[in-house]
């Protein structure tokens, strides 16, 4: 009686425990979702201090410190948009090339490194890295240096994530965390980090969690370092088979990344994947959206490999539902085979019940194979939406620059009273030129997608019908009509004021392309599109 008394309380006891645990985590992505609520505020926040920055660079030029301010601009934008952050960087380079100062070019050379490293564009960030003589540098830039190819090496392991190479890649890796903590005053919390990452990666999950305590308790207020720390820790409870655990830090991880407004890589991706294992459906789907966003929005390649990874696991789950009933199936269609020897109703009644399995597998085939379909186009929209918006990005920074040194040329003719000279500037050839930029941009970016679209085209007409483009980066005005129909562009009046045509010339042009092509008038654009 005793002994069964003393199980009921330890049962009790054990159940209290998990529904004590389970509350605690749900407090803390209670307060994870508080913080998302405020997600503008803290952007916002970043954003006034950009501008700022921004405002106050012309006294910083007077003053001799344009590379202080470009690179405090590039430290608010490294973790929060890479395209700007690269900019920054490069910008920085420019500067301190042009002041022949090696400590700075090394600086900004480290700068542009990591900006590579957090888009995943890794090669170029190798090249960048190369070109830096480590044998000159010493203290805060050798340390830069360090932590740079120990990214570097580790962002490769992530991505190839084969053996030999990831266990290579992986060794490089430590072996700069080594050459880091070397030359690191000890019992810091940069110390710590690094000793706990190492300690990480040979598998001492626990030595780790202590490392990383450590490292709490010295970094202050420092936000970004309490997001990594949390969520190296939240990896070591995850190793550990501690999911509550690992969701409680994985949700102080993803408050920290909201409150700095980073956007590089958030823990929001990874807590979606533990709690989608807990079936909390809804909020799974919730983080990892913003997580995709934030991806997307920082531009960062490997990331975004990384996010679509979670496709796969709910597929894989479903798949496997699927898989346990076809195994239920196969034993009950086993059981009948047998009972066929005696009973020919039993054989009948399995011959139908296959005969609906094959339809099912027929319907199955038919809806994946569109599945497919719709996802190679996804791809395609994707790749496409991609190009032209890293183009649009950069065809309208160049624009702005444009106009902002027209509005300071007009400032000084109207203040000098130079109108004379200011009516000569306002000419219809520049904008022409503009125009002419913008289709020399469109027809690169749109040929770099469709590199054999001139070729392709022009087999829909005979030989002496057949016209070439001027270069092999244009395309001429009759292909660029049929280059936005490729695009999804279909309305003619959209491709005429992107053309500056009128909607007749536009459905001209179709009309006489189409009755000079070798193809039916109405199967021409579905020709088109299978380019």
């Amino acid at each position: 009686m005793r002994n069964r008394y003393i199980f009921v309380l330890f049962v009790a006891l054990l159940t209290s425990v998990g529904i004590l645990a389970d509350r605690q985590t749900d407090d803390m992505l209670s307060k994870l979702d508080e913080s998302l609520a405020q997600r503008y505020r803290f952007e916002q926040q970043k954003l006034d201090r950009i501008k700022h920055l921004k405002e106050m660079m012309g006294q910083a030029k007077a003053q001799g410190r344009q590379f202080e301010q470009t690179y405090a601009l590039y430290n608010e934008y490294k973790s929060y948009c890479y395209d700007s952050a690269r900019n920054y960087a490069y910008e920085c380079l420019e500067i301190s090339q042009r002041e022949n100062n090696a400590q700075r070019i090394v600086k900004s050379k480290n700068a542009i490194a990591f900006s590579l490293i957090s888009a995943g564009i890794l090669s170029e960030a190798h090249e960048v890295m190369m070109s830096i003589n480590s044998r000159q540098l010493k203290d805060s830039l050798l340390s830069e240096y360090y932590d740079n190819y120990s990214r570097l090496w580790r962002s490769m392991a992530d991505y190839v994530k084969e053996e030999p190479f990831y266990t290579k890649y992986i060794t490089q890796s430590n072996a700069y965390i080594d050459s880091l903590k070397q030359m690191t005053p000890e019992n810091t919390a940069l110390w710590w980090s690094l000793t706990g990452s190492h300690q990480m990666r040979d598998h001492q999950y626990q030595d780790a969690l202590q490392s990383f305590e450590k490292v709490l308790q010295l970094c202050g207020d420092d936000k970004r370092q309490r997001a990594m720390t949390a969520a190296e820790m939240a990896w070591a409870y995850v190793y550990l088979n501690d999911e509550d655990r690992a969701i409680d830090y994985f949700a102080q991880s993803a408050i920290a990344d909201n409150e700095t407004a980073t956007r590089e890589i958030t823990a929001l991706y990874h807590l979606s994947r533990l709690i989608y294992k807990r079936g909390d459906y809804e909020r799974a789907s919730q983080y990892v959206h913003q997580a995709l966003e934030d991806v997307n929005f920082y531009n960062s390649r490997l990331r975004k490999v990384e996010i679509n990874d979670i496709l796969p696991i709910i597929e894989q789950d479903r798949y496997n539902a699927i898989r346990s009933q076809r195994n239920w199936l196969f034993a009950t269609t086993g059981l009948f085979v047998v009972l066929l020897l005696a009973i020919l109703w039993s054989y009948w009644f399995i011959r139908r019940k296959n005969r609906k399995l094959t339809e099912a597998r027929e319907t199955i085939a038919g809806q994946l194979e569109m599945l497919q379909q719709a996802n190679r186009q996804l791809k395609e929209d994707d790749k496409i939406k991609n190009a032209y918006i890293g183009r649009s990005f950069y065809t309208n920074a160049e624009f702005i620059a444009k106009l902002e040194k027209l509005y300071l040329t007009i400032d000084r003719k109207i203040a000098a009273r130079q109108f004379d000279d200011l009516r000569s500037m306002m000419k219809l050839s520049t904008l022409n030129a503009e125009r002419e930029n913008m289709y020399e941009a469109f027809d690169q970016t749109f040929l770099k997608l469709f590199p054999d679209f001139v070729t392709r085209y022009n087999e829909l007409f005979e030989e002496k019908d057949r016209r070439m483009p001027a270069n092999d980066h244009s395309l001429t005005s009759e292909m660029r009509i049929f280059a936005l129909i490729r695009l999804g562009i279909n309305d003619s009046e959209r491709i005429a004021k992107f053309l500056d045509y009128s909607v007749h010339t536009v459905n001209t042009y179709k009309t006489r392309i189409k009755n000079r092509s070798t193809a039916e008038n109405d199967q021409f654009e579905k020709l088109i599109m299978a380019i």
